[in-house]
């Protein structure tokens, strides 16, 4: 099927094909799109020609829309859209976030979702906000995982080496997991990675500027991974388990607060609402979380590896 793929952030040619340092990019487009024989991913942005644009969704039976992060790009596509539909074209927005009370993108998340054929949202919470914010069906498709599968391992080292990794929207949750750990008496050294200039430089520990290159070094040399989280704030409680799944295919145990779609995966890491509580068990139970990653590594085989998120894809564009 002929899928053409639109990016509202700038991408990057590899060697493996387009990819963004963008997280909402590369799993909600990129590595779908290399997945599914017949589709194109193009860079959609201010000052594209009208006049040709049309020409890039030549043979196109399916489009489907990434995150929006321009506000002002709203007409232009919303023209799109409905050239596109006209022309029998299948249009679908996909959604990541939930940012329909925000004052500026709300409006154009809302028209956007009342102008497509179908909407796919990352996790199910994010289904219910858009079941209510649109009559178009919608279903749910989460983000795969990337990088290579690694051999499991927790524990067993001093200091015992903990990374945390995000987008610097989560700073606002590590305070409180790091003042959770350090009631332990366990030696711990731990990483944080993430864009420079947020904050985490200060917080006293090692600091490592995030890219994808670096990530994936600092996985294979930690012992875990910490999610802390906020289970009470709405915008965090839809978010995807791609921190938790990105870990696990690395193998690595992962220690996080009970955001619902962490909450599904609690059987092969430890999920609550003390990440001292986690550590604890980790460090009581080496074999036993070893034991867990393993099983994990299985269920993101089955239910996150790009081959099966591709198929859930494809059956979107075609209407299933």
């Amino acid at each position: 099927m002929r899928i053409v793929w639109i990016s509202f952030a700038p991408l990057r040619r590899t060697a493996k094909g387009l990819t963004s340092d963008l997280a909402s990019v590369r799993y909600r487009i990129t590595l779908p799109a290399q997945g599914l024989p017949g589709s194109k991913v193009t860079h959609l942005a201010a000052g594209a020609n009208r006049r040709t644009l049309l020409e890039r969704f030549a043979d196109a039976e399916a489009v489907i829309l990434g995150k929006l992060f321009d506000p002002a790009l709203a007409p232009l596509v919303l023209e799109l859209m409905a050239s596109l539909r006209s022309r029998g074209v299948r249009v679908i927005a996909d959604y990541c976030d939930d940012h329909f009370s925000h004052a500026v993108l709300g409006p154009p998340y809302r028209a956007l979702a009342n102008t497509a054929d179908a909407l796919v949202a990352s996790t199910e919470g994010l289904a219910e906000v858009l079941r209510a914010q649109a009559p178009a069906p919608v279903s749910v498709i989460t983000d795969p995982v990337e990088g290579e599968r690694g051999a499991p391992r927790a524990g067993g080292r001093r200091p015992l080496r903990l990374l945390w990794f995000g987008h610097p929207s989560n700073l606002d949750t590590l305070g409180l997991g790091l003042s959770q750990l350090a009631a332990s008496p366990q030696e711990l050294a731990v990483t944080l990675m993430t864009a420079p200039g947020f904050g985490a430089e200060a917080m006293g520990h090692r600091f490592r500027p995030w890219s994808i290159a670096a990530l994936f070094e600092e996985l294979g040399e930690c012992d875990g991974v910490i999610i802390p989280s906020n289970p009470y704030d709405p915008r965090k409680t839809v978010k995807s388990p791609n921190r938790f799944t990105e870990a696990l295919w690395a193998g690595r145990f992962v220690i996080a607060h009970p955001l619902p779609s962490y909450e599904s995966l609690s059987a092969y890491g430890w999920v609550g609402g003390d990440l001292g509580e986690g550590l604890a068990w980790l460090l009581e139970n080496p074999e036993a979380a070893v034991a867990r990653v393993a099983s994990g590594q299985q269920a993101v085989a089955e239910h996150f590896s790009p081959r099966a998120i591709a198929r859930a894809w494809q059956a979107v564009a075609e209407g299933g």
